[in-house]
């Protein structure tokens, strides 16, 4: 897939199969001896008062890439040099309009909260407990920990370029969006670990955590 498409029409595309504004500038270059072999370039032409049996001169080729460069009009293909969403955050920043502010991502972890007040009741609670358990120190094991609570807090973060096969598969929120998980200390199967169980934060979250579309189906 070729074509070229007017800046308003932005929301409709996937920024991986946008090109950057210099690189389209390159590629349409190839096409002003057969201008009807890209989509859209006989309407980008017609907007620059320029005819498509006449456009080798250089002005009236001036204007065309000039469309491109300021990004007035986009080329979309299969496999960019330089796709938008690599160039986006910074240089191309005004192209994007919503897009610069919602999209795909993860969630990265931003801050970890642990409730003092009844968390140190619950575990006056489990020391009380621990003291059958003669000759053990307490919190020498993780059930001293049970029933404490504490919340993940983490932000939607943009996708980095180690990512990108991710983009697809990713669902789109506003970039700065936090979240807030409550995790309780409690024994759970683990299987890592002899016996199939384990003392630890649930439910269980990574610090850098992926939403998928298929997911919310």
């Amino acid at each position: 897939m070729q074509r070229l498409i007017p800046h308003k029409e932005i929301e409709n595309y996937d920024l991986t199969k946008i090109e950057t504004p210099y690189f389209a500038g390159i590629k349409v270059r190839e096409f002003f001896r057969a201008p009807y072999a890209l989509q859209g370039l006989c309407e980008l032409l017609a907007e620059c008062n320029v005819s498509p049996v006449r456009c080798s001169g250089d002005n009236d080729q001036r204007r065309v890439l000039d469309k491109l460069a300021s990004g007035d009009w986009l080329f979309v293909m299969d496999r960019p040099f330089l796709p938008l969403s690599r160039e986006c955050r910074v240089k191309y920043g005004h192209l994007m309009g919503r897009r610069l502010y919602v999209g795909p991502g993860k969630w990265e972890k931003v801050s970890i909260d642990y409730d003092g007040v009844k968390n140190t009741a619950i575990l006056a609670a489990n020391r009380l407990a621990s003291m059958g358990d003669e000759g053990r120190m307490f919190l020498s094991d993780g059930k001293d920990l049970a029933n404490t609570t504490r919340v993940m807090t983490q932000r939607w973060v943009r996708l980095d370029s180690r990512d990108d096969q991710l983009t697809h598969r990713s669902v789109e929120r506003r970039y700065g969006e936090l979240r807030q998980i409550k995790q309780r200390y409690l024994e759970g199967d683990d299987n890592w670990q002899q016996g199939g169980k384990s003392w630890h934060w649930q439910p269980v979250t990574p610090d850098t955590a992926y939403e998928y579309k298929d997911a919310k189906q």
